[in-house]
């Protein structure tokens, strides 16, 4: 795999890792790191691309797109009294049951785990799949794959993000490409008899100057059931990218714009939301602001149903970060945590960061690197989002590439 950053993985160029760097530095915040694993990509699987998952019991669980016996691996990390990390491979998909697995993925309240995967499936315009354990004293995990997608019969394909699921049991998702328009979908599975899943898709991206196409991200769902997300492109004015609500109607699902980005105040939002204990949105844009390498942003709901944008943070150089790449993460006082490419070491434009957004009383937020990667034994682009613990004193994530055999690693942040 190239070194160029998510860039390359979405095939298109990241005009920010061509600007300068300038000779201003931020000095990290006195953070702890280690690594927890180090992958070595046969048998156990090799650049874990998305994020981690807990479960109840503490443990980690993620994937890696490539590695194992196939394309892809979905492994658990299990931690013990001593602080070490014990790593399982849980399961190596087949082509046919999904390839290129690099999103993070959903756990529900049984243990079961939820993903996608980019390509394979029956069609090999990718899947989405449920790996559920017998939970007894000889563990065995067995992959159902609850969905193949098919663009011939106006399905989408390439999903590129993980997949949430409702109180209900229902799976939520979108798909980069295809449907009617070309556009990608908004999709949910819905559970039958047996190993039946339905699929229904709630909006077909029209490909049109008056809405969004081509998601990358992860869905957001409120309370109320309507669903959040963004998209790369289209939206009104120079197509950007937007900001969207979905909401389920008694004629079926609506779909609104909440906010188009025009350029300079984001481009090219590629991750999830996040909402904050009020209702405002939060997300970033890989691309566009004042020195085009990207922004963190806020959406606030108005009495008049508008959305208010205001950039909280425009990356200014590759050297401190740019281009982020991973949902945000909220602590409990209400500091933003993410990823991002840039930062120092031998990597082209940088090996990425770990950064930290913190909310001051003046409505002002301080920018922070916790950790910039190397490319050596800690790692080197971070693309997947970053979680914490129950205790909410540490930070988990992966890397694409470093560590001992250079093959990613899974890795923990003290802030």
């Amino acid at each position: 795999m190239e070194r160029d950053g998510l860039r390359f993985l979405l095939g298109k160029d990241c005009i920010a890792l061509c600007l300068a760097l300038v000779s201003t530095n931020y000095a990290p915040a006195a953070t702890q790191f280690r690594v927890l694993y180090s992958f070595d990509c046969d048998p156990s699987g090799c650049g874990p691309t998305g994020g981690l998952v807990f479960d109840d019991a503490g443990s980690l669980y993620g994937t890696t797109g490539g590695g194992g016996d196939a394309d892809a691996t979905i492994f658990r990390l299990s931690p013990s009294s001593d602080g070490r990390w014990t790593y399982s491979l849980l399961y190596t998909l087949t082509i046919s049951q999904g390839s290129a697995v690099e999103p993070s993925l959903t756990l529900d309240s049984a243990g079961n785990l939820y993903g996608t995967s980019i390509n394979g499936g029956a069609r090999d315009f990718g899947s989405v799949f449920e790996l559920s354990s017998d939970q007894t004293t000889t563990e065995t995990w067995t992959l159902t794959v609850l969905h193949s997608f098919d663009p011939f019969v106006n399905d989408g394909s390439a999903p590129w993000d993980k997949v949430i699921l409702d109180k209900a049991g229902n799976v939520y998702g979108t798909t980069r490409d295809m449907g009617a328009n070309g556009g990608g979908i908004i999709f949910k599975l819905a559970p039958g008899t047996g190993d039946t899943w339905t699929e229904t898709i709630l909006h077909d991206f029209p490909a049109t100057p008056h809405d969004g196409g081509l998601s990358y991200a992860e869905l957001l769902q409120d309370r109320s059931g309507n669903l959040y997300g963004t998209t790369s492109g289209g939206g009104v004015g120079s197509g950007d990218g937007t900001v969207f609500k979905l909401t389920h109607t008694a004629s079926g699902w609506k779909e609104t714009l909440l906010y188009s980005f025009q350029g300079p105040d984001g481009s090219f939002p590629i991750t999830g939301l996040v909402f904050d204990a009020k209702g405002n949105l939060y997300g970033t844009t890989q691309e566009g602001g004042g020195h085009n390498s990207g922004t963190v942003f806020q959406l606030a709901p108005t009495a008049t149903g508008r959305w208010k944008h205001t950039i909280l943070y425009e990356f200014p150089q590759f050297r401190n970060g740019g281009g982020p790449v991973s949902t945000l993460a909220f602590d409990g006082a209400g500091n933003l945590y993410g990823t991002a490419a840039g930062g120092t070491g031998p990597c082209s434009g940088g090996c990425g960061v770990v950064y930290k957004l913190a909310a001051g009383s003046n409505g002002k937020w301080t920018y922070s690197v916790l950790h910039r990667f190397t490319d050596k034994s800690d790692g080197a682009e971070p693309n997947g989002a970053v979680i914490f613990d129950k205790t909410g004193k540490h930070l988990y994530g992966t890397a694409i590439f470093g560590g001992t055999y250079n093959q990613g690693v899974v890795y923990e942040i003290t802030p």
